[in-house]
Formats: structure tokens, C-alpha cells, sequence
């Protein structure tokens, strides 16, 4: 990472951040084989998948060799490890090797612990410098916890960070750091955080101005889940401008810049397949797609290689108006999340805009019912706020079923709940958008 930007540059490393495709590709390549010697002598789980396989690392010299004889793993693949070894780590690092212990979110299973090893975050210190962050700056976390060592990004921009827990429990104290050190990025925020500062602002609870309190921010990280229309205007309303955030494979992380048209992943760092979500193929780019990642920097990241994220995205490989020409993310959602009904396939992302256009339900929380991938019946789960407008529960969702009608073409089963009874099912920064019951 350079350490030598002028200040007036929108990229904290040109040279890697504007790099030709075909440059890239043979970086990664160089990349790649280090990467696959130092994985195989210290993640006693590769040594293992890939010797079942009947391979070594040095049976591979390039990357089309990769792409075609290396195996994929997945979540379960380290759960499994960790059961049958006993091993916590789930065989992707030796404990001596991690400089800390991350974690998945557990959204959809147990979570996997994901031992992050020595070093930076250099993707996210470029997404922040393009954000504004400078050094001498201060950074405001709000993060929940066991994620990681989130202090080394700003210490490599020569910024310092501000700690706070993922809560509302925080926001006073947040609220009078930020008026008194005025820090430049706030990271990160959530769609039911955002819902809890705006009700505490309208109940009075908050003794500050929000307008004031986010003076200094250029810019509020968004991550977790989708941000929702009325989560983005009461953030917009404050003065805070959110950038979109989000996991590349649990070994890196993609950021929107200020040119808002995708998020940014850092492939110095991480190699990217967007594969047939049921196979193996490459889909062709701007179709929907698995995002398969392997970090190429092992010794700093998560080491994972070849893992299946089950994230479905959309990608484009063209240069962004920004400068950069790393690959952009468009997230769609969950391969497990997807429901057909009567030949219709249907995710999550295709009837949030419906549930958030009535009023009652316009902070977005919903599930699909999912019982199986094929269902005669789409069935939904929606969080409302009942004290809102004195509406009958039946009017709400008379509303709802034909909102969500108009937007897939289907009429849903309704189970309308409080808000409330959605939040406490899953992390404080997102909820399980997909449920069996």
C-alpha cells in the first residue's frame, strides 16, 4: 500500500487501483501460487481437502489450472472439520498463526469462526481514503462484537478510530464523541440502527440535533443488510451520506465510492469467480451469478480458497467513473433464499420495495417462508409498526398483498407481526430474510 497519495487523490494506490485487466490477471496469477503454498502449510483443512483430491500446491502453475482442478469448499465444509476434529478454528489456521479471531454472522447456520491473521485491511483503508478519510483523522466504529481486529484499517491510513458497540445503548454516548472529535467516517450503520436513532429523535430522547451530530461525517458505511427507503431518507435527512458495504466470500469486502454505481472489491486481494449457482461454469458478466472468493494474501486475511459464499451477484469489469478498474458488486441476495411459485422465481430483493411502499411496513422487515425451493404459495412474514396511522391490522394487510401482487405477480399469505418480533430473530445489524416456519 502506498503511504505517499497526495492528499487531493481520489486512489490511495493508483498504480494497483487504474491497473489494465491483463495486468491484473497476471498479478493475481503470481499472487495465487504463493498463496497456495503458504495455505497448504498452514491450514491443516486444505492440506486435507486437496490430498483427498489427490493434489498438491505445486501441481498447480497458473490460473487456469486452478479454475479447473482445484475443489471448492463452503460453510459446512469448516463446520464439519471442527466437529471431527475438535478443532475451533475449523482447520483454516493454526491458532499460533491468527493475530485475531473473526467470525460469520450466523444469519444462516452456526457461525464459523474465521481466524484473520497478521496484517491491514488494505481494501477497506482505499475504500475510506475515496470516502475522505485522511490522515490525523478520527474514524467512529460501531460495530458488534467478535469482528475482528476493525482498529488496523484506520492505523493504516493514519487515522485513529473511536470505538462503540453496535446498540442503541451507544447513541449518547456516540452522539457527544462525535461533537467533540468530529470524526470523518462513520462505520458502520444498519437499517435497525438507523430505525432506533430515528425513533429515539422523535420520542425526544436524544438530547441532539442529528444534523449537528453527523456535521462532520463524509460519509456513514452501510452494512448487513439492504437499506431501505425510509432508513436512507432519515440518514440523508441528518446530513449523512451512506456508502454501501459488504463481505466479498468472508475474505474481503466491496464499498460503493462516491459515484454510488456498484461496490468496489479490491482483486489484488481476493480472486473472484461468479459461477453457475448449481454448477460450475463461469456466467456470462452482468448476469446473476454465485460469488466464489479465494484470498490471495493469506498471511493478513481469512485463508479460504475456492469458498462458495452462496451470495448472488451481479458484476461488471468496467472501468468506473471514479478511476478504478477492479471488478464492481451488485448484490442480489442468497442462493438458499430463492422461492418458486408456479414457475416464478422469487428472492427477497424482488418485494422489498412493495413492503416498504405502506406505510405500517416502510422500515422493511420481512421473511420469505421458505419450506422448500418449489412452493404452491407464497407466504410472507411482515414487521410493522402498529401505532402508526391507526390503521386495522386487516387494512395493513390488505395493502401489503397488493403491493406485493403488483411487484411479482402473486398474491402472498400474509402473517403481519410487530416490528419487534423480527429484530430479536437474528444479529443487531440485519434479520434472517429467509425462515422455514
Amino acid at each position: 500500500m502506498s503511504h505517499n497519495a497526495e492528499l487531493s487523490s481520489r486512489m490511495l494506490d493508483e498504480k494497483i487501483e487504474s491497473m489494465d485487466r491483463d495486468d491484473l490477471r497476471s498479478y493475481q496469477e503470481n499472487r495465487l501460487l504463493e498463496s497456495l503454498a503458504y495455505i497448504e502449510r498452514h491450514s491443516p483443512l486444505f492440506a486435507q481437502v486437496w490430498g483427498s483430491a489427490g493434489l498438491r500446491a505445486a501441481d498447480i502453475s497458473s490460473l487456469s489450472e486452478f479454475e479447473a482442478r482445484i475443489p471448492f469448499v463452503d460453510k459446512d465444509t469448516v463446520r464439519a472439520y471442527r466437529t471431527t476434529h475438535g478443532d475451533p478454528l475449523g482447520g483454516l489456521r493454526r491458532m499460533a498463526d491468527a493475530s485475531a479471531l473473526s467470525s460469520t454472522t450466523g444469519t444462516t447456520g452456526d457461525p464459523v469462526v474465521l481466524p484473520v491473521g497478521h496484517g491491514d485491511g488494505v481494501g477497506l483503508a482505499r475504500d475510506w481514503w475515496e470516502i475522505g478519510v485522511r490522515p490525523g483523522d478520527a474514524v467512529a466504529f460501531m460495530l458488534f462484537t467478535f469482528r475482528g481486529p476493525a482498529w488496523l484499517t484506520p492505523h493504516a491510513l493514519g487515522a485513529s478510530c473511536v470505538l462503540f458497540d453496535h446498540h442503541p445503548s451507544e447513541f449518547d454516548r456516540w452522539c457527544r464523541a462525535s461533537l467533540e472529535l468530529e470524526p470523518t467516517l462513520l462505520y458502520l450503520l444498519s437499517g435497525p440502527l438507523i430505525m432506533a436513532m430515528a425513533h429515539m429523535e422523535q420520542t425526544g430522547v436524544l438530547p441532539y440535533a442529528l444534523v449537528e451530530v453527523f456535521a462532520s461525517y463524509k460519509g456513514v458505511v452501510i452494512g448487513g443488510d439492504h437499506l431501505g427507503i425510509q432508513a436512507r431518507h432519515d440518514l440523508e435527512r441528518w446530513g449523512g451520506e451512506p456508502f454501501l458495504h459488504t463481505a466479498v466470500g468472508d475474505v474481503g469486502s466491496a464499498t460503493e465510492c462516491r459515484e454510488h454505481d456498484g461496490l468496489h472489491a479490491s482483486e489484488d486481494s481476493v480472486l473472484i469467480e461468479i459461477l453457475d449457482p448449481e454448477g460450475s461454469s463461469p456466467v456470462p458478466e452482468g448476469e446473476v451469478g454465485e460469488l466464489v472468493a479465494t484470498n490471495l494474501v493469506p498471511q493478513s486475511g481469512n485463508p479460504l480458497v475456492r469458498y462458495r459464499s452462496e451470495d448472488l451477484v451481479r458484476v461488471s469489469t468496467a472501468p468506473c467513473r471514479c478511476g478504478r478498474t477492479g471488478m464492481r458488486l451488485w448484490p442480489v441476495g442468497r442462493k438458499g433464499d430463492e422461492v418458486v411459485i408456479h414457475g416464478h422465481s422469487i428472492l427477497p430483493m424482488d418485494i422489498w420495495r412493495a413492503v416498504e411502499s405502506v406505510p405500517e411496513s416502510a422500515a422493511g422487515y420481512f421473511q420469505l417462508i421458505r419450506t422448500g425451493r418449489e412452493m404452491n404459495a407464497l407466504k410472507v412474514r411482515v414487521g410493522h409498526n402498529a401505532k402508526l396511522g391507526g390503521r386495522s391490522p386487516t387494512s395493513v394487510r390488505d395493502d401489503l398483498i397488493s403491493a406485493i401482487e403488483a411487484s411479482v405477480g402473486i398474491a402472498p399469505e400474509i402473517d403481519l407481526v410487530e416490528n419487534e418480533v423480527l429484530l430479536r430473530l437474528g444479529p443487531p445489524h440485519k434479520i434472517p430474510r429467509v425462515a422455514s416456519s
